[in-house]
């Protein structure tokens, strides 16, 4: 059985207002269901199901709650693996930004908070903790979110878990876009895994989207308008540069576990 999806991440126009996100994130997915009927995993970037208009206190939503049951009809309408962005997520006195991926039945798989808020910008308390998803005979994906991507340790950690393909919803509004996409492929390389990077245009961005294979080559990138990336996803390939190499020779993936290294930044009592 070939270890494959086929996946398109949606660099899409984010608009100011939650209705009209959620209209046209069901738009592409009707459009994709008609025409492209192959695609198993459609990814749309952070934050564009939200409200751009509405203080993030008074939009955020326990999870699972209305968005979720609203993205999880989705997902079994069109019978896809979905991840829809990110959410304004409430829990007691925290407001997380959140990421969620639903099964093609509609079951919500987990979630993911973000880790590295952009500050001082974003006023959201941090996650602490990594997430990676099975598809069953298929492979491992793992979440980051945005500038998540930009600290190496937080790739890491779900690739230990066992992540062959990153997912990265991003709302990249700023002008460090191209280093993102740097990053991205480094990040590719060093991992030695599949890297998506989502990002929106309009209100959620200034796209730039890419996606790229293990060796660090971008399958897909976007300029600055609204698009819609496909790529297939082999997970066989993973395995296959991870046993013998980036470009044949270099195996990142395998020597950092072979290699046992601690290092004194990691301990919080002698972090500068």
């Amino acid at each position: 059985m070939d270890k494959l999806i086929t996946i398109a991440s949606i660099q899409m126009f984010v608009h100011k207002e939650k209705k009209n996100n959620l209209q046209e994130i069901e738009k592409h997915l009707s459009y994709i269901n008609r025409v492209f009927p192959q695609v198993n995993m459609v990814v749309f970037p952070e934050l564009s199901a939200t409200d751009k208009l509405v203080d993030i206190k008074d939009q955020a939503e326990k999870l699972p709650g209305n968005l979720t049951d609203f993205f999880s009809g989705l997902a079994k309408k069109y019978g896809i693996w979905l991840v829809p962005g990110s959410i304004y997520e409430r829990s007691g006195d925290d407001i997380y930004n959140t990421s969620f991926v639903l099964s093609p039945k509609g079951d919500l798989i987990g979630k993911y908070r973000k880790r590295y808020p952009w500050c001082p910008y974003e006023k959201i308390t941090p996650g602490t903790d990594p997430f990676v998803f099975t598809i069953e005979g298929v492979g491992k994906v793992g979440l980051m979110i945005c500038y998540d991507l930009w600290f190496p340790e937080v790739a890491r950690d779900i690739v230990n878990l066992g992540a062959e393909l990153i997912l990265v919803p991003t709302m990249t509004t700023t002008g460090d876009r191209p280093q993102e996409q740097v990053i991205a492929r480094a990040t590719a390389i060093t991992q030695q895994c599949y890297i998506v990077s989502c990002n929106g245009v309009g209100y959620g961005g200034v796209g730039g989207s890419i996606i790229v294979d293990p060796d660090g080559n971008a399958l897909q990138k976007s300029g600055g308008g609204p698009f819609m990336q496909t790529a297939i996803i082999d997970f066989d390939r993973v395995k296959t540069l991870r046993d013998n190499g980036v470009a044949g020779v270099s195996h990142p993936w395998k020597d950092f576990r072979q290699n046992n290294q601690t290092f004194a930044v990691y301990d919080k009592n002698t972090k500068g």
